[in-house]
């Protein structure tokens, strides 16, 4: 089995072009003590292994990669075998079309071995772009979460800031809490997030710029697409899910903690947004709502 300080995680599937842009983003770390096991989720074998053979020989020996035969509707269970996959003392999560500046690892792994955090969250920015052909095009970029100061349980309960690309750990807690949910398609970082912080601390770090970027499409069918984007359908069942599974679990043992936390909030924001809709004209409201999503 593979052993390197830090196992880097990336799930993909027929996306060479964001791939490509993922290895570099990896394997121009100037932390180099790292293993990057790729899962390949049911895509063509063969054209994924041309582009690990075009990759000079000291990134293709630190490259792990698994064919796996598709997920089935459930990306998210394939993060517990690909980091199974291999041994480390941290672990982080790349999906294919996200990005880190250069000494993401470097500045992590530092705080990481200095301090008795759990885990590491960096200051992120989010990019809209677009994709024709092989040649991806910047729109915009904005900060993710700007006024994220630390994280917070209480605030992971409600929104994810925990999102993959901006998020390293100690490999230890990951089993101490029992890894992913094998049962979910998506929100899997959301709710591994949540039991990380019920278990440990999680630092956040701002070195004043961001070291994670995390990429957007607008109105992007397929595989092209963000699964926030082309999925929201799934996003909901498995929301609910959550929210169902924490609760359930709480009544059951006679206290109240997250699970209400969540679902209160959730029913909340539902309830205000059914008001808005009754008194703001449609379009108005449209509009509004797509100012706060752009």
């Amino acid at each position: 089995m593979k052993f390197a300080s830090v196992a880097v995680i990336t799930r993909t599937k027929d996306r060479p072009t964001f791939l490509k842009r993922a290895l570099q983003s990896v394997h121009s770390q100037t932390y180099k003590d790292l293993v990057h096991v790729i899962y390949n989720d049911g895509g063509d074998k063969e054209s994924l292994e041309r582009l690990i053979e075009l990759q000079p020989g000291e990134i293709r020996s630190k490259i792990f990669v698994i064919h796996g035969d598709g997920s089935k509707g459930k990306e998210d269970s394939l993060f517990n075998p690909a980091i199974r996959s291999v041994d480390s003392t941290y672990v982080a999560l790349h999906d294919d079309d996200d990005t880190w500046h250069r000494d993401f690892l470097k500045k992590t792994v530092e705080l990481l071995q200095e301090s008795s955090c759990a885990g590491v969250v960096t200051r992120t920015d989010k990019v809209v772009e677009e994709i024709r052909g092989d040649t991806i095009n910047q729109l915009k970029t904005t900060q993710w979460m700007p006024d994220l100061k630390y994280i917070n349980l209480f605030r992971q309960c409600t929104e994810n800031q925990m999102t993959a690309i901006t998020f390293i750990y100690r490999r230890d807690v990951y089993e101490q809490i029992g890894g992913y949910d094998d049962n979910l398609a998506v929100c899997g970082d959301w709710d591994f997030g949540i039991r990380f912080l019920l278990h440990s601390d999680v630092e956040y770090l701002d070195p004043g710029y961001p070291l994670a970027f995390y990429h957007h499409r607008k109105y992007r069918a397929g595989a092209e697409g963000n699964t926030s984007a082309t999925g929201k359908n799934r996003f909901g069942y498995y929301t609910n899910y959550i929210l169902n599974k924490y609760l359930r679990d709480e009544v059951n043992s006679g206290r109240f903690g997250v699970g209400y936390i969540m679902s209160q909030h959730r029913f909340n924001e539902s309830y205000m947004n059914r008001m808005v809709q009754k008194i703001v004209p449609n379009k108005i409201a449209k509009k509004i709502k797509s100012r706060f999503q752009a």
